[in-house]
């Protein structure tokens, strides 16, 4: 059910953990988007592919026809949707992860700027959402305390785990990269930032960025490559856009070639609960340059520069800063390389998701036989 963007690596990452392990059957809905990185498992009957298509039925009753079915006739002990809202009530248990940063950071300034019609429509989501959090789900998932303590005032009644996100295990398996994607040759820093296209990321800012950088540091020269198509842009003047290099979407195998052909991470969002670029930053030994927010911290600590992601001149400064000296961007990555620690694996973060799916059907189970037997 996964569609774009970060959610899309971790379910990618998770699946491909799992197509490893004989611990347990596992059987894998994925979206269409998702179904086609797994292109070795056409034939499987493990693989169903179903795109979910939000609706009031959906919404109020939990229940869609073709995943009821799909249960009824696999008969899983637990479903895990790895992030929601899911809009589907199994009836069996169901753990479900939560990254709707924007239901519980409302002091964000991607919220407090939003004109009144998308902070209404956003109230109307919020209140949708969370009711299928509260009601289609024994249990929840979230990627860092901070997300984890938010969450639980919203949904006291709900067990809330933390499995902290981390890169893509290709990042470990050079022998997978693709690095048929060659940037131009470029004497100068290079600011890789990998998204998609959301509003929240603030890319939308980098035109004035540039603007302020050939103003006040005419002799930096520098260039902002993006994973956003052109169309997907605001038009920006021809010198502005001489700054910027437009790819497109990349695959996960691409994404480690475009780190190592880069000099520096650039990431000015203003809402996230977790986001990859960071710890894949880390391991590519890519010093990170990032917006001064809770989030962020929680997950850099000192191991990113940052800036105030509203002021042109700030994140102006902060790039001056590392592009101009050497010492200072290896210091960050060193910084980086310390901080990957803290985070699980690829491998352990399966484990973990394991762990939670196996303790959360033991509880349900439990209450079951309880409820049983009081009868």
């Amino acid at each position: 059910m996964l569609k774009k963007g970060g959610v899309l690596q971790v379910g990618h990452s998770f699946v491909s953990e799992l197509l490893l392990r004989k611990d347990h059957d596992y059987y894998f809905i994925l979206s269409s988007l998702l179904r086609k990185d797994f292109p070795e498992m056409e034939e499987s009957p493990r693989f169903i592919t179903y795109d979910v298509i939000p609706s009031v039925l959906l919404v109020l009753t939990g229940r869609e026809k073709k995943l009821d079915a799909m249960v009824e006739r696999i008969q899983p002990d637990v479903v895990f949707s790895v992030f929601g809202p899911s809009y589907w009530k199994p009836k069996c248990t169901h753990v479900c992860g939560y990254a709707k940063a924007a239901y519980f950071y409302p002091d964000s300034p991607f919220i407090q700027r939003m004109p009144f019609r998308r902070k209404l429509k956003l109230s109307v989501l919020k209140t949708l959402h969370m009711r299928d959090f509260k009601r289609f789900n024994q249990a929840l998932v979230v990627e860092t305390k901070d997300a984890a303590s938010r969450l639980e005032t919203l949904v006291p009644s709900k067990k809330v785990f933390v499995v902290s996100n981390t890169y893509n295990q290709v990042f470990d398996q050079p022998d997978l990269w693709d690095d048929s994607l060659k940037l131009p040759e470029f004497d100068g820093i290079t600011l890789l930032s990998i998204s998609a296209n959301y509003r929240h990321k603030n890319l939308a800012l980098i035109p004035d960025v540039i603007s302020y950088l050939k103003e006040h540091d005419p002799s930096l020269k520098f260039r902002f490559v993006l994973t956003l198509n052109k169309s997907d842009y605001r038009s920006v003047d021809e010198e502005v856009a001489r700054h910027i290099l437009f790819l497109g979407p990349v695959s996960i195998l691409q994404v480690p070639s475009l780190y190592k052909q880069s000099d520096l991470m650039f990431m000015p969002t203003l809402l996230e609960c977790f986001s990859a670029t960071y710890p894949e930053s880390m391991r590519m030994s890519v010093p990170i340059l990032t917006s001064d927010m809770p989030f962020a911290r929680d997950v850099c600590g000192d191991a990113a520069l940052y800036f105030d992601p509203l002021s042109p001149e700030s994140i102006a400064k902060a790039i001056h800063s590392l592009a101009s000296s050497e010492a200072l961007r290896s210091e960050f990555a060193d910084r980086g390389k310390s901080r990957l620690a803290t985070f699980e694996t690829s491998l352990t973060r399966a484990q973990k998701y394991i762990d939670i799916l196996e303790t959360s059907y033991e509880a349900n189970h439990s209450k079951f036989q309880n409820r049983r037997n009081l009868a």
